[in-house]
């Protein structure tokens, strides 16, 4: 190579890189990252018509009947800005899926949200029209509704009486508001998890969700289940403090844990301690 045309090669590898950046923010190059993570993983895409949603999962079963780890993602590419929703949540660093990827339980099914890796023109998908399922009704109704129906599925489909559920982000809000209303789910995890909906919408001084539940607002059942949960020391997006407003709501018990990790923040960090935080006990002591 010559020097006189270095410099247009190396014009030539910014081209190509600018563009391969900007392909993997697109829905298609956050759909296919997925895919890469969960294949690594040797888990195999599943979805779930849970009307008026399709839920879309990747899954690895081993061992039929044995207790079933779900994660449940965060919640994505919800917000371009502030005050400007996204048009498709996918997310684009999917960090409940890596997680679900690292853990070795013989049965690990990851749930994304609404609307999140599959097309909103998919039969069953309607109600992906309205942006508001992943804005203010992100945690309403319907949607708990929709992964209470995939859990049923999931019993069904794999004789399994026995849920372990991790949450990340806003997804903890979905496991914690699932706890509260079955009895199969006897371990609850969450990670940079909103437990309180309420305190985390006045904390950040960002619109009320009128539109969704809160799992803080089930504190009382939520008592007597094991749970932990794990927090980032430099979390500035879910900080100690909606903990803390959680913690106050459970009261007293012996069923609640919490560890704080050092130099994590809201998405970095998570993935490589995962392994030894699974080890952590989640017990009633």
């Amino acid at each position: 190579m010559t020097w006189g045309f270095r410099p247009f090669y190396l014009l030539f590898l910014a081209c190509v890189a600018v563009l391969y950046a900007g392909c993997s923010t697109t829905i298609a190059g956050r759909s296919d990252k997925a895919a890469a993570a969960a294949s690594s993983s040797n888990m195999q895409r599943v979805e779930f018509k849970t009307a008026p949603f399709v839920l879309t999962g990747w899954q690895k079963i081993t061992q039929v009947g044995a207790p079933i780890h779900i994660y449940i993602e965060g919640d994505g590419l919800a917000w371009l800005a502030r005050s400007t929703p996204s048009p498709n949540p996918t997310p684009k660093n999917p960090i409940g899926l890596k997680l679900a990827g690292r853990d070795t339980g013989p049965n690990v099914i990851y749930l994304a949200r609404p609307c999140q890796y599959t097309p909103f023109d998919t039969p069953g998908n309607e109600a992906c029209s309205d942006s508001a399922y992943w804005r203010s009704k992100r945690f309403s109704q319907e949607v708990v509704d929709a992964y209470m129906t995939a859990l049923d599925e999931i019993a069904r489909l794999h004789g399994s009486t026995e849920f372990y559920v991790t949450g990340y982000s806003g997804g903890a809000n979905i496991v914690g508001l699932l706890a509260a209303r079955r009895t199969d789910i006897t371990q609850l995890r969450t990670v940079a998890g909103n437990l309180d909906n309420d305190y985390f919408t006045t904390f950040h001084n960002v619109s009320a969700m009128p539109g969704s539940l809160n799992m803080a607002n089930d504190a009382a059942r939520l008592a007597q289940i094991p749970q932990i949960h794990f927090i980032g020391s430099e979390d500035e997006t879910i900080p100690v403090a909606i903990y803390n407003s959680y913690a106050a709501k459970v009261g007293a018990s012996s069923c609640l844990h919490y560890k704080i990790l050092a130099d994590t923040t809201h998405d970095e960090g998570w993935e490589a301690q995962w392994p030894g935080l699974l080890s952590a006990a989640v017990a009633c002591q």
